[in-house]
């Protein structure tokens, strides 16, 4: 019997991890496994590299990422897999930085996370592949159909049949919009710079001293990309005398400036500096264990529900205490409630206790550092997304396969999206060094608003309020949504055409089962060979980008669906 695995990213090594698991004490036959992994690296995946810039980092803190447990020594048949520690005892183990038992956050560069990963990857792989218990094929899979129950599996140069397959492959392209097909064609015709994807373009690069770079995007993403063209080889971030600020200090071959723009202009939010400020919007354990209870409550009858506002309601009972305990302002429960939820349906919604989105992009930002430092009072939004954050993972687990419609999953989903903002925030040191940047007048955030932007023989023009900047390059920050009807890989796109797969709502992933087996489109009753777990499955499941998701429950129940199939020895 052979199971193949496509994409071998940190999900893949959960859900390898767990097989072996499961198989050492499943009286079965046992299989051959197949890894497809196109990168030399195994276990990493694009996002955590091991050869990319080391100013690109976590945007979790050594603190949350305790959670990040380590594997067990397993036995299976005559092999013994080696134990493997979790990534805090590991850091401590390699003397990499760490602060677990004090009041500072470290986020990590994302390379020292790969390492982790690829380390973890290579002593389980290395055992498997010496028993000839595993074969790595490092091609990109082209085509995956099947065919009476069993998977066909083609790389450009071979073909390999398995009963079943696990597909894991994460970030996928997807169909160009009109915009970015007019970008991609104006960078050809006119000889100036597009890049559509940061993480697989070279960003530094010498002789850009006298350039002017636009960047589609405000968010994480986009600081990644201001760092490369800055600290990672043109200058330095030194602090400054008041109070914790940074300034940068360029040197002769630093990009000249960079203009970002988004639809809202509105940045990112950092995280609380430090866990006694953090501790403040964490809920008690009471407050989780009710808003957990009335989620399983309305979730107990899925097909009944027809509004998201469960979900809403439970959480401002929550956020409205913490407000309340943390806040000056006189008002009443009910009203901060009110909100709360008006809030989260619409983060446009203005109010003296939300932090004003029509201030100077640099004055917001300034702002943000002051309420995450405890120098000012949290304002209501803030407030809302931390504690969101906070209960981010008891939403990822209830709203797992939860069986609500693909409508109410979506707008939940969109919540949570625009949630992020906060909750998925950098460290503070990242909005430091962007207004570091926009003092040394590298960061121009004069059209960071939704500008008018023209093709121009020198590149791209950006308007607003009767001015303009001219930039020979732009590079995209924004990454798609994983919406299957606009999957471009060549693997989604046949499971498509041949109605092997389908969408949790038009605008949301594949629709699987609690093991990860695909629903087949004509009949739910059957059971596919094929398993989708992770990222391109979004509304199956709520959490699906954040590394601790990697190693959710839902790899441990692939892999006892895999073992549960299997014939007895």
């Amino acid at each position: 019997m052979n199971i193949a695995i496509i994409g071998f990213g940190p999900r893949g090594l959960a859900c390898l991890e767990n097989l072996v698991l499961e198989l050492a004490s499943a009286n079965v036959v046992k299989p051959h496994l197949f890894i497809f992994e196109p990168s030399a690296n195994l276990g990493t995946g694009k996002a955590w590299e091991i050869d990319q810039p080391e100013t690109n980092y976590i945007n979790i803190s050594d603190h949350a990422l305790q959670n990040l447990k380590g594997r067990e020594k397993l036995f299976l048949g005559t092999m013994t897999i080696p134990s493997f520690p979790s990534y805090t005892q590991w850091c401590f183990n390699n003397n990499k930085e760490e602060n677990v038992d004090g009041d500072k956050d470290v986020y990590p560069s994302r390379s020292q996370m790969g390492n982790y990963l690829h380390q973890r990857a290579t002593s389980i792989c290395s055992i498997l592949s010496k028993n000839k218990a595993l074969t790595i094929i490092n091609e990109k899979v082209v085509s995956v159909a099947y065919d009476d129950d069993i998977v066909k599996i083609k790389t450009a140069n071979d073909a390999f049949n398995a009963s079943e397959c696990l597909i894991t492959i994460g970030h996928t392209s997807t169909k160009d919009s009109e915009e970015t097909i007019n970008f991609k064609a104006h960078g050809k015709k006119e000889g100036v710079t597009y890049i559509h994807d940061p993480y697989e373009a070279k960003i530094a690069r010498k002789g850009m001293a006298n350039t002017k770079v636009v960047i589609k995007g405000f968010g994480l993403s986009m600081i990644d990309i201001a760092r490369q063209l800055t600290n990672y080889k043109f200058g330095t971030f030194e602090e400054k005398s008041d109070a914790g600020y940074l300034q940068f200090l360029p040197n002769k071959d630093c990009v000249q400036e960079i203009v970002p723009y988004s639809n809202d202009g509105l940045p990112c939010v950092p995280k609380p500096f430090g866990r006694k400020v953090d501790a403040t919007f964490e809920p008690t354990l009471v407050q989780k264990n009710t808003f957990e209870l009335a989620l399983r409550n309305h979730l107990a009858t899925p097909e009944a529900l027809q509004e998201i506002d469960f979900v809403l309601d439970a959480f401002s009972e929550v956020a409205a205490a913490i407000y309340i305990q943390n806040s000056e302002e006189q008002h009443s429960e009910a009203t901060i409630k009110a909100l709360t939820v008006a809030w989260l349906k619409d983060p446009s919604t203005a109010h003296q206790l939300i932090l004003d989105t029509e201030l100077p992009t640099i004055d917001y930002m300034r702002h943000t550092v002051e309420m995450v430092w405890g120098n000012a009072s949290a304002s209501l939004d803030f407030t809302i997304g931390q504690v969101w954050r906070h209960l981010q993972p008891s939403m990822y687990r209830l709203f797992a396969f939860s069986g609500i419609s693909g409508e109410l999953i979506k707008q939940l989903i969109e919540i949570d999206q625009d949630t992020k903002r906060y909750s998925y925030g950098p460290p503070v040191e990242s909005i430091l060094q962007l207004i570091a940047l926009h003092e040394a007048e590298i960061l121009n955030l004069d059209y960071v608003n939704d500008p008018t932007i023209d093709l121009v023989a020198k590149g791209w023009k950006l308007s607003k309020n009767d001015s303009s900047v001219v930039a020979p390059e732009l590079i995209n920050s924004v990454m798609d949504a994983p919406v299957l009807e606009k999957m471009e890989s060549p693997i989604f796109k046949e499971l498509r055409e041949k109605e092997f797969i389908q969408p949790v709502h038009e605008d949301l992933g594949i629709l699987t089962h609690p093991d990860g087996t695909v629903v087949h489109p004509k009949d739910a009753t059957k059971k596919s060979p094929i398993s989708v777990v992770g990222r391109n499955a979004k509304g199956s499941v709520l959490g699906t980008d954040a590394i601790l998701e990697c190693f959710s429950p839902e790899t441990h129940d692939w892999a006892k669906g895999v073992v549960s199939r299997m014939g007895s020895v």
